[in-house]
């Protein structure tokens, strides 16, 4: 069996398994231990992102992430990717389950996505005694508003606040940088070029690699072609500039390297189920409502 009908059959046991999702929502709050069961039990995956802190763990206990154990420590923290398998017991284990959409993931943290977890699946940091209050006093701003007001701009300061803390502790202590100088490369060029160079070919000369050297490299790395990650890049500032910028969109297809807003329409349909105008209405319901 090849690479490509190796991958074909992951793919299509992955989606076998329960999706859960937020429905309407853009944000869920709940302990681990007082979590619903349901979010827990057998092996599920998620259309958002999952950050699990675990504050209080009995000694050996583990979780799965796309079938790889990952052993947990005390005021461990990690953050799931959408559309990752997932899997824990629920037992022996206390903290704090955040839930986040996409939308409001991506413009919560935006570019930091791409400069610091460099496409890595196994966001992970430890956190350190020192660091306690002030991630604890930003968690409980961010409990309290969540169980009282629910404010979409309230909870993204509070949120990003916690988040950034994250990042320094994991730039302090951990390394986010591929170990193959090649894809370092790759990804300080993706985000120079995105806008204007989409083909394979430009990467690959770039590194003195074939198209297809590279596109098994950044399949091997990240689980991705090089096409889909510039993708993603696009569609990360598309959503940006749409959802929270009062540009034309007409514009924003320019300024993305669109030839025709047309292209860009429907390109953006494509990868996000969503014509432009409708995404600009829905990020304003929420920030208005």
């Amino acid at each position: 069996m090849d690479y490509m009908d190796g991958k074909m059959i992951e793919e299509q046991q992955r989606a076998e398994f329960p999706l859960h999702d937020l429905g309407d929502a853009f944000f869920a709050m709940a302990t681990i231990e007082g979590g619903d069961e349901h979010f827990f039990n057998g092996i599920h995956r998620h259309d958002f992102y999952e950050l699990l802190w675990f504050t209080d763990i009995e000694p050996g206990q583990a979780h799965y992430i796309d079938f790889n154990p990952y052993p947990i420590a005390c005021n461990q923290v990690f953050l799931l990717l959408p559309d990752q398998v997932h899997s824990m017991d629920q037992r022996g284990k206390c903290g704090f389950l955040m839930a986040i959409s996409r939308d409001f993931f991506e413009r919560l943290i935006g570019n930091d996505i791409f400069k610091l977890f460099k496409y890595s699946t196994n966001f992970c940091v430890t956190i350190p005694e020192c660091r306690l209050p002030i991630l604890n006093t930003l968690l409980g701003l961010i409990r309290t508003e969540y169980e009282d007001a629910g404010r979409p701009a309230i909870l993204e300061s509070y949120l990003r606040s916690w988040f950034l803390h994250c990042i320094d502790l994991q730039k302090e202590t951990g390394d986010p940088v591929p170990r193959d100088p090649r894809l370092q490369m790759l990804l300080e060029s993706i985000e120079t070029n995105y806008r204007k160079q989409r083909k394979a070919d430009f990467y690959a000369n770039e590194l003195s690699l074939s198209a297809k050297r590279l596109n098994e490299l950044t399949r091997s790395s990240f689980g991705k072609t090089i096409s889909q990650m510039i993708n993603e890049r696009l569609i990360l500032e598309a959503k940006r500039e749409i959802g929270f910028v009062r540009k034309p969109i007409k514009e924003i297809s320019y300024e993305l390297g669109f030839s025709e807003p047309a292209y860009f329409t429907r390109f953006f349909g494509k990868q996000t189920g969503y014509a432009p105008e409708d995404f600009r209405r829905r990020m304003a319901t929420l920030y208005e409502g």
